[in-house]
């Protein structure tokens, strides 16, 4: 082989060579970078921290497009137990009615009130607890009530669905009763469940 043909021959090793390292160069960072990134742990965002655009999804994300799952619902409160039965009797004349007894039943401790609305009633209010026996007598409340007048009775206990009863008296006619549920800290009755 010619000293000329070896010159090109070795000139064109080290500059094959020189490419190779320079290709190896590049390479290199990249690889390592690659690898460096999926060996690293991202640290989770915190709790309403809007997540940036084009971020790879967490496990605890819903899928694109899905809403995030409701929150559970919450328990419903639980009624008075016993229930409360609520007794209203009397005789009814022309233009009043005579209630003779008035009594709660339920449990121990539970709220009793006891209002007139309209003109000229006879008790504006009366509140007393269930006794030990589990029934209460609602003495002031038996009076004569005239026409158009109206009896209120809320029976409540702490953090349970109470009791509401209305009775409105009219003339030559028996009262009209109304019977309703008394969420916890409700001022309004609402129908029972």
């Amino acid at each position: 082989m010619s000293e000329q043909a070896r010159a090109r021959s070795s000139h064109r090793l080290r500059s094959y060579a020189a490419g190779l390292v320079w290709a190896l160069a590049l390479a290199t960072p990249a690889a390592v970078m690659s690898s460096s990134v999926a060996q690293v742990p991202v640290p989770p965002l915190p709790p309403g921290t809007p997540v940036p655009p084009g971020a790879p999804p967490t496990p605890d994300d819903p899928p694109a497009g899905e809403d995030p799952p409701a929150p559970p619902p919450e328990a419903a409160p639980s009624k008075l137990s016993p229930f409360p039965v609520v007794v209203v009797a009397g005789r009814q004349g022309e233009r009043s009615t005579k209630v003779s007894e008035l009594s709660v039943r339920g449990p121990r401790k539970a709220r009793v009130v006891v209002r007139c609305l309209g003109k000229r009633c006879p008790l504006r209010r009366t509140a007393a607890a269930i006794p030990q026996s589990k029934r209460l007598r609602v003495r002031k409340a038996q009076r004569v009530y005239r026409a158009g007048l109206v009896l209120e009775i809320r029976v409540t206990g702490a953090d349970r669905v109470g009791k509401y009863t209305k009775v409105r008296f009219r003339g030559g006619r028996t009262p009209a009763r109304t019977d309703a549920c008394l969420q916890p800290g409700a001022s309004k009755p609402s129908a029972c469940q």
